[in-house]
């Protein structure tokens, strides 16, 4: 899969699941693991070298194993210097396992994960909270495990298709096709509002129903992948997050972007919401990322 995996290193305990999954997808690859620190730039010189030595030891294990790794230490903003770091090391993967915070800590200390949806052109894989009774599980490993990608329609949305489309071919994993489709907003009250809020809806269910068959028939056709597809109806966070539940050790695949200005503002807000809920890993892929997210 991924040829070269970035890995940040914030001082959690979380870092061990996000290692362990890096380590994973390298030995299933053949790929090389760059670790990264973001110390402020304020940091004591005592601190780095703490800091240093433990981004030493750690890359020394993955050598010890066969894995090619190396480290590097950036100033400033996390979430900025970690998607600067990763176009600058060619990385085609993040992998991140964010900690466990309390509502105020989070609002005094965001999380890195949210941050880099503004500013990543790299794919991220987003381990779920957890804690330490109740391991990362996995990835794939349980038995209705799937690959679930959600789709709306847009060429930008179908730029996280070839991630999807691998993991499940690595894995030996279906590949779920979900199109959740929104309440249209009409405008106006009475009978004939809602006849024209129903005609509408049933026009975008009926546009998603054939998006996805249309879909499905080509992927199957060009590739030996198991395909299905799910149709919902709702808040698109919502739905997206109960469906990923209800298949345990899955793993739900999204874009960040949408159709036109709104539509990227919109979806954005999807992903972060879906970031924070899900109950499994989800790899969250930019529209436009400067390299391939996954190579043969």
């Amino acid at each position: 899969m991924a040829r070269r995996i970035l890995v940040p290193i914030e001082g959690s305990e979380r870092d061990d699941d996000a290692l362990a999954m890096a380590r994973h997808f390298a030995r299933d690859a053949s790929a090389s693991i760059v670790l990264i620190h973001v110390a402020a730039p304020t940091a004591r010189a005592r601190d780095l070298i703490e800091v240093e030595r433990f981004l030493d030891s750690e890359t020394q294990a993955l050598r010890s194993e066969g894995i090619e790794a190396h480290f590097v230490v950036e100033f400033g903003e996390p979430a900025s210097e970690i998607a600067e770091a990763a176009r600058r090391q060619a990385a085609e993967m993040i992998v991140l396992a964010p900690e466990q915070r309390a509502f105020l800590e989070t609002l005094w200390r965001p999380r890195v994960s949210v941050g880099l949806l503004g500013h990543a052109t790299t794919p991220i894989l987003v381990l779920p909270e957890g804690d330490a009774e109740h391991a990362t599980p996995a990835l794939l490993g349980e038995p209705d495990a799937k690959v679930i990608l959600a789709l709306d329609g847009s060429k930008s949305a179908e730029a996280a298709l070839p991630m999807a489309m691998r993991l499940a071919q690595v894995n030996d994993r279906t590949l779920m096709l979900v199109r959740v489709v929104e309440s249209p907003l009409v405008l106006g009250i009475g009978a004939e509002a809602a006849e024209v809020q129903r005609e509408a809806q049933l026009a975008a269910e009926g546009e998603a129903h054939a998006y996805l068959a249309e879909t499905k028939e080509r992927l199957t056709s060009e590739t030996s992948l198991e395909v299905e597809t799910v149709e919902r109806s709702g808040q698109v966070a919502e739905q997206l997050i109960r469906l990923a539940g209800t298949h345990r050790g899955s793993v739900l695949v999204m874009g960040t972007h949408g159709r036109g200005s709104l539509a990227r503002v919109i979806i954005g807000s999807v992903a972060a919401e879906v970031l924070r809920h899900t109950p499994g890993p989800l790899v969250i892929v930019p529209s436009r990322p400067e390299r391939a997210a996954l190579k043969a």
